[in-house]
């Protein structure tokens, strides 16, 4: 179970009651949903199916970005560390080169 199908949602009574508390994965899983005053949606499962598969679709998109973001910071690290240790070897390199003149 994702994330998505886990979070908290409400939905309208078919009635005109209170608004009914659910989650998105018991709208894609149960074949119905009732309201406290008995008022009733009846899902179809086709409709349910394309429900599944678009949070499932969120989901698989989510966890590639999140591997793309950390492939992105060790990439930076490996790159920033590359770059820190070229500016120490050309800053020595500008002091070590660098004609010194003494005042006396």
């Amino acid at each position: 179970m994702n994330d998505l199908e886990r979070e908290k949602t409400e939905i309208p009574c078919p009635g005109g009651g209170r608004p009914i508390r659910t989650t998105y994965g018991d709208v894609a899983r149960r074949s119905s949903i009732k309201s406290s005053k008995g008022h009733e949606y009846k899902f179809k499962s086709s409709d349910q199916s394309k429900l599944k598969r678009a949070m499932n679709k969120m989901s698989d998109l989510t966890d590639d970005y999140q591997k793309d973001i950390e492939k992105m910071q060790k990439k930076f690290e490996k790159d920033i560390k590359n770059a820190q240790e070229d500016f120490g070897e050309a800053f020595q390199n500008v002091l070590s080169t660098a004609d010194v003149l003494l005042k006396r």
